[in-house]
């Protein structure tokens, strides 16, 4: 049963808190699939124990179960040609721009509730702390990961891409160890080499950093740090690379800040190789 027909099959049972708790929800699935009950409680103006009750209600075991069947949802109504066809059902006058912009705010707004500066500083750390990155992505997600390897270069840094069929993977995986770290860029759904990727850099003692949207929660195994957010004003809808970009870069701008002085070295030191190269 999806969320809406238990809805309806405990309509009678449900308070008006649920029901308050329930238009929340229903509001922007996409990003109350992040927020934990109390989180969502507060964004409804109800006692934080609703979410809780309101899922026990439903048949679930408690809130977590619920947020789980709600990602589960939001991922399985994200097929690309619906969900182009629906954004631009929603566009009034042709205006496409005006509504993409609009959607970008909405969607880095939305970013700053599910990404807290804590974790990225922590990124920032295990980054900056490895003795290699290992940069996985694939589709989609390969744009954003050449971005991150660029920049990341210039700060001097060993980096390895993950690129290519699982057998290209594996043979640039080999020598990883304990001091590594992996960074794994993956959006909408777990790319087939995410699981043995992930599995071998728990065996060696690798760090792992996943970077993700809606589909991050539901990825096995689980990272040592996750950062993701929606991609979008719900998962229906357009979903925009500024996001992960905007992860990516809050990262980047994150190391430059916290270690300043070994960061600016660097760039200094590039910046006369480029004389010289020049």
């Amino acid at each position: 049963m999806t969320i809406l027909d238990r809805i309806k099959a405990h309509s009678r049972r449900l308070t008006d808190a649920d029901q308050k708790l329930i238009a929340t929800i229903l509001e922007n699935r996409a990003e109350a699939a992040f927020l934990s009950g109390p989180q969502l409680s507060q964004r409804a103006a109800v006692h934080e124990a609703t979410a809780t009750r309101l899922a026990q209600k439903l048949g679930y075991k408690g809130f977590p179960d619920l947020r789980a069947q709600l990602q589960r949802e939001v991922l399985d109504d994200q097929d690309a040609a619906n969900r182009m066809r629906r954004s631009v059902s929603k566009v009034e006058h042709g205006d496409y721009l005006t509504d993409l912009i609009a959607a970008e705010i909405a969607a880095l707004e939305t970013l700053a509730r599910s990404v807290a500066q804590t974790d990225v500083d922590i990124a920032a750390d295990m980054v900056f702390a490895a003795r290699r990155i290992f940069i996985f992505g694939q589709g989609h997600a390969q744009s954003v990961a050449g971005f991150l390897h660029r920049r990341l270069d210039r700060f001097g840094m060993t980096i390895i891409a993950l690129t290519g069929r699982g057998r290209d993977i594996a043979e640039r995986m080999v020598s990883m160890d304990a001091g590594d770290l992996v960074i794994a860029l993956a959006f909408r759904k777990q790319p087939q080499s995410y699981g043995p990727l992930m599995r071998h850099a728990a065996r060696v003692g690798a760090q792992t950093i996943l970077i993700s949207d809606l589909a991050g929660p539901l990825m096995e195994p689980a990272a040592n740090l996750m950062l993701s957010a929606p991609r979008g004003r719900s998962g229906s809808e357009f979903q925009t690379p500024t996001i992960p970009f905007a992860i990516v870069n809050g990262i980047v701008l994150t190391i430059a800040g916290r270690h300043q002085r070994e960061i600016i070295g660097r760039l200094e030191k590039l910046s006369e190789l480029f004389n010289d190269f020049d």
